[in-house]
């Protein structure tokens, strides 16, 4: 077996970035989906928020306390700018509009546009809040409170600019004054790329830019983070850190109103220089002379100082298990410490809690974890591109299905770094995709794929042309399994095992989508479904309570059945792992007990069928079946070995072949078999971090 290529596809509920409070986090994923962390005692949870009602992701995110009470509620801004909050358990619906800037007629899109931050004044129940916003065109925007009927209200600027990253902060323009907001922002020039920080001031009921000079800004290390702090006087002050030169260093701009001055705070003493620098945010009542505190990464280590004081190094994460970027920090009493979130660059939530009781780390992984895949298929051609899409899909812990698609060629495979998930959601509300039946697409016939699966209603969805089809189940049935769609007449056929043990087809008839019952074996009690495959003919193959396996074909207007038997006197079948059309026989690759090997054997109607015997990796327990894929001679029949490796083998005979990731460390659960782009055996695996990775030989077999 010639070298195999591991393409790393991620999931959906990938980590890219977090916001923290004290004891609520917001997560933004891969997916697009927002997440939440909750703290409660000693302990976290993690609650999906999903999506807006309007747009395919979220862009931003802010929490809120709202109604006096201490739980935060989101405010989301989807991929379409719209602005929503989202109440947990509100009804009729948890989600409710605020609109969003009006579009910007004329001006170009930016593609840092999105940001949203918030400004809280006040206590309890009077609490008053103020959203900021960037525009389409990377323009400010912003609007009081969270009422449906409030207002967006555009914040004049300089019309050579965008708003790259917003910040806000509360600080007294005069000692003693009230604390008004602050808006910091980092802007680029439309012509010239050039980048500088801006302070936003309401003076006389208008908001004025101030220019607070300082270095330009690196956007290449970390964003922009705010918060307000007391001098020795006890006069509130905001301030902002970011990466400013060239090696970057963190610079933090001080003052209020418009009077504004500089601290440089340079790089942690490391050799890597400073990766990411954020300011931890202060609570509502900062106290006199508390100076404010940074948090930086540098190379793998995370690093701390106050305005004054030098950098000290917190170290990294125990066993130097992850290298993880903050995303902000926020301080908390009692006992007083800092908690800084941060993404790993394996895309996990992580958490650092740094105090003068020591330093603690947490690991949170990441939501929405994939549990299994549901196929995988060469999607159609990009028009004038000669590389190739495919689509895989999968389903959530959430019972929710999710596609990404990556590119590639036959010559080169996969191109590491091309995914996209897409979120297609569950069959419909209060019913989730309970387990994957399989992908059915015809290439060259101009039609949508169809992604199938069982629903927890215990019937058969269908997801095709961008909506769910309820396909049901047979008459007064509910569905147990299915298996993976076939062509019948171009169109997909799918066979499942309902809760009256006998075999089902759905399929189009005359037109129209009917179930046809292809009954049982006679006197037996169907196991479970092995597969089914078109000679052209429509073949379906179970085993039976009695370890045996049979075949059904179709006979005139009914269903013949014939028992292919066992491979042994005391053998019977326990497991699938494939059925294959091979010309006009098939290929069965099953698992028997109580010897746990691979079986095969290759069926032509009217033909004796001998079985072969194909032992078990390792000659260790096979930990699960992952399926077939046509190889150059017979099938390609893949599992996971107790290695949890990925182990596969031709049903003609042959040793076993192992194949063996590139990185150590890589593990495989689960999967499935596909033969992509007209000619890749693949294998789409699921490890047991729940990430999706796709296998197949380079340059085929």
């Amino acid at each position: 077996m010639p070298p195999v290529a591991w393409t790393a596809l991620g999931g959906p509920g990938e980590v890219t970035g977090a916001r923290a409070t004290a004891d609520t986090i917001a997560v933004f994923t891969a997916g697009g989906y927002l997440y939440l962390r909750r703290r409660a005692g000693d302990t976290w949870r993690w609650e999906r928020v999903g999506l807006p009602p309007t747009g395919e992701g979220v862009l931003d995110a802010a929490l809120l306390a709202l109604d006096g009470t201490d739980v935060l509620t989101p405010v989301v801004v989807g991929d379409d700018l719209k602005v929503w909050l989202y109440r947990e358990g509100a009804a009729p619906t948890p989600w409710t509009g605020l609109a969003g800037p009006a579009p910007d007629v004329g001006e170009p899109f930016d593609a840092d546009c999105g940001d949203l931050v918030t400004g809280t004044r006040g206590s309890g129940a009077a609490l008053r809040h103020t959203l900021v916003m960037s525009s389409m065109a990377g323009r400010p925007w912003t609007r009081q409170g969270v009422d449906q009927d409030g207002t967006w209200f555009r914040i004049a600027a300089d019309e050579d600019w965008v708003a790259v990253e917003l910040a806000t902060a509360l600080a007294s323009v005069t000692p003693g004054s009230e604390p008004q907001l602050h808006i910091f922002a980092v802007v680029r020039d439309r012509q010239t790329s050039a980048s500088a920080v801006r302070v936003a001031v309401h003076e006389n009921s208008v908001w004025t830019w101030i220019d607070p000079g300082g270095q330009s800004p690196n956007g290449q290390h970390g964003g922009l983070t705010a918060t307000s702090f007391r001098d020795a006087a006890g006069r509130l002050q905001a301030c902002a850190v970011l990466a400013t030169g060239e090696p970057a260093a963190a610079s933090m701009v001080i003052g209020s109103g418009r009077d504004w001055r500089w601290a440089e705070l340079g790089q942690p003493p490391s050799p890597s220089g400073l990766g990411t620098a954020v300011v931890a945010a202060k609570g509502p009542d900062p106290q006199p002379g508390d100076e404010p505190v940074i948090v930086a990464r540098s190379s793998h280590n995370i690093w701390t100082r106050s305005l004054t004081g030098p950098w000290r190094d917190l170290g990294t994460t125990p066993d130097d298990a992850a290298v993880v970027v903050p995303s902000n920090a926020i301080e908390l009493a009692a006992p007083r410490r800092v908690r800084t979130a941060g993404v790993s660059w394996e895309s996990d939530l992580w958490t650092l809690e740094s105090g003068d009781a020591g330093v603690r780390w947490e690991s949170h992984g990441s939501p929405g974890a994939v549990v299994s895949v549901v196929g995988a298929y060469t999607a159609a051609p990009e028009p004038d591109l000669t590389d190739l899409p495919v689509e895989v899909p999968v389903i959530d812990e959430y019972g929710a299905v999710w596609s990404c698609r990556v590119w590639g060629n036959p010559a080169d495979g996969f191109f590491p770094s091309s995914g996209f998930w897409a979120a297609h959601g569950q069959p419909r509300a209060g019913v989730t995709a309970a387990s994957g039946v399989g992908v059915f697409t015809q290439p060259g016939i101009p039609q949508p794929a169809w992604v199938f699966v069982v629903g927890s209603d215990g019937r058969l969805w269908a997801k095709t042309a961008g909506a769910w089809v309820d396909h049901g189940a047979p008459p007064g049935r509910s569905i147990k399994s299915g298996v993976a769609p076939i062509a019948v007449a171009g169109l997909p056929a799918v066979h499942v095992f309902a809760d009256d043990g006998r075999l089902w087809m759905r399929s189009m008839s005359g037109g129209d989508w009917r179930w046809t019952d292809r009954g049982a074996p006679p006197g037996q009690l169907i196991f479970a479904v092995m597969g089914a495959a078109a000679l052209p003919m429509p073949v379906a193959v179970v085993a039976t309570e009695d370890g045996h396996l049979w075949v059904n074909v179709p006979d005139g207007g009914a269903f013949r059945w014939t028992d292919l038997g066992t491979p042994a006197p005391a053998e019977r079948i326990v497991a699938a792992i494939g059925v294959e059309a091979v010309g006009t026989a098939l290929d069965i690759v099953v698992v028997g007990s109580p010897s746990g090997q691979v079986w095969s054997l290759r069926w032509t109607p009217g033909a004796a069928s001998p079985w072969t015997a194909h032992g078990r990796p390792l000659d260790a327990r096979i930990r699960a079946a992952v399926g077939t894929v046509p190889g150059p001679a017979g099938s390609l029949a893949a599992v996971v070995g107790n290695d949890q490796q990925i182990w596969v083998t031709s049903s003609v005979g042959g040793p076993w072949s192992r194949w063996d990731p590139q990185f150590p460390g890589i593990t495989a659960a689960t999967g499935k078999t596909a033969l992509l782009m007209g000619v890749l055996p693949c294998v789409v695996t699921v490890n047991n971090e729940r990430r999706v990775h796709v296998a197949t030989p380079e340059h085929g077999v």
